[in-house]
């Protein structure tokens, strides 16, 4: 996406002031400050997205900072705002020369094998993998464990541990088109704190489902399928949350989430 004029000007002084602040961050806050940037610019600038979506300036300069980070919600209203497909938040952004760029991050293979011990894993973390789950058994517990090694930098860009990381092959077309049918998803165990915006697997008692969760005010969830065309979401009371099965956060598939 090219940007001219006072357009780019404005994204590059943004750049100069909020860039230095990133330094010593992980990659992932990183790149969502920078995302943060690039919209509030597209979006017309500091004012117009604080009027729009009821931010006040810290709030928002925080976000550049790479000091917090916003809700998934909130990124999708900066990425409408800005005349931005939604799916390109799940690229890697990049500006130069005055372009800027949305290109998909290479998730390495999952690398589905018995371990070895002539593999050559030193630059390498293996971890549990399960590509079968179609057997109408959905607890990980019951299935048998392939491996996936993984190179120990696509750890530092998720910023999570790989202790409580399992690859899981998905099935069905219901995250589609975040999550395409077979993809393996990259979950952490130990996050099962059902965040706002963000997907998560689900044990549902047949089969295991990757779902979006949206937090209502009343303290129930919504389920959300991206699919939205082929399925519909799934309503949970604030009363039936300790009954739901949560088997940890979808941290990556075909892209990075």
């Amino acid at each position: 996406m090219p940007v001219n004029g006072e357009l780019r000007h404005r994204i590059e002084r943004a750049l100069a002031r909020f860039s230095p602040s990133w330094e010593g961050r992980d990659a992932a806050r990183r790149a969502v400050a920078l995302k943060m940037l690039i919209l509030c610019e597209l979006a017309g600038g500091r004012l117009r997205v604080v009027d729009a979506l009821g931010l006040n300036d810290n709030t928002l300069d925080n976000y550049r900072h790479g000091k917090t980070e916003p809700r998934h919600s909130t990124l999708n209203m900066m990425a409408e705002l800005a005349e931005v497909p939604i799916e390109y938040l799940g690229n890697d952004w990049s500006v130069e020369d005055g372009v800027i760029h949305f290109s998909t991050p290479e998730i390495p293979s999952a690398g589905f094998s018995e371990p070895s011990p002539i593999w050559d894993v030193a630059d390498r973390i293996v971890i549990p993998a399960y590509e079968d789950l179609g057997s109408g058994q959905s607890s990980l517990e019951r299935h048998d464990i392939t491996w996936a090694a993984i190179p120990r930098g696509f750890w530092a860009i998720l910023s999570v541990d790989p202790e409580n990381m399992r690859v899981v092959s998905a099935s069905g077309d219901s995250m589609s088109p975040t999550i395409l049918d077979g993809a393996p998803m990259f979950v952490d165990i130990g996050d099962r704190k059902l965040e706002d915006g963000s997907v998560y697997l689900f044990d549902v008692g047949e089969e295991l489902i990757a779902r979006r969760v949206q937090r209502l005010v009343d303290g129930s969830l919504e389920l959300l399928p991206d699919n939205l065309e082929r399925y519909r979401p799934q309503h949970v009371l604030k009363d039936g949350l300790r009954e739901l099965k949560v088997v940890g956060r979808v941290c990556a598939a075909s892209r990075i989430l």
